[in-house]
């Protein structure tokens, strides 16, 4: 049974997001796969690539996500790996 949640704000996309990281914290996918796959591991069905893109600028404007551009142009996010020294 799906659970079909209403459209999520930011934060809550935020949030699957990160907890999605926190379990899966080798995880990198595009943009798309993160709305096909990440999110409706985390019950989120319907999302628009507006609301999944602005929710990923968020997090990496806050330092936590960034954008790894691959030679092909394909953009991927994934955890910052902090190396403490």
């Amino acid at each position: 049974m799906k659970n079909d949640k209403p459209v999520p704000e930011k934060d809550h996309l935020q949030d699957a997001v990160l907890h999605y990281l926190r379990h899966n914290p080798n995880a990198a996918d595009s943009l798309e796969g993160i709305i096909n796959w990440w999110l409706p591991k985390q019950g989120y069905e319907k999302v628009g690539m507006e609301s999944a893109y602005q929710a990923l600028e968020q997090l990496i404007a806050a330092g936590v996500v960034e954008k790894v551009l691959l030679v092909d142009g394909t953009v991927l996010y994934r955890l910052i790996v902090r190396v403490e020294e």
